[in-house]
């Protein structure tokens, strides 16, 4: 039996989805390590940093504690953090059934 013949191939929508998922998951987390905000202090030891942040979400202002960091961010980076969890999941899926159809692929040649 030939080991290339039984090697584990990735679909497309798999392996551009992890890609995918990837790249913005590295740049929504470049995007907050650039980002200065009032929680930067809190979050690295400071106790006389204030523990909120106020944000503006739609005409109000709310109160945000600094250890809710999606709840902190504009509603673009929300949006692409839900995408980026979207894109994991079609990952995920994907990879999964790669997995299932490779195993059921060497289940019948070692029954052959």
């Amino acid at each position: 039996m030939s080991s290339l013949g039984s090697s584990l191939r990735i679909s497309r929508v798999a392996l551009y989805s992890g890609l995918l998922a990837l790249l913005l998951g590295a740049g929504i987390e470049l995007r907050s390590l650039l980002q200065r905000d009032e929680c930067m202090r809190y979050l690295a030891g400071d106790s006389t940093a204030p523990e909120t942040q106020t944000v503006v979400s739609g005409t109000r202002e709310i109160a945000v504690p600094c250890t809710d960091w999606v709840d902190r961010q504009p509603e673009t980076v929300q949006l692409l953090c839900l995408l980026d969890v979207m894109l994991f999941v079609v990952f995920a899926l994907n990879a999964a059934a790669d997995v299932r159809a490779w195993l059921q692929m060497r289940r019948r040649r070692r029954a052959i």
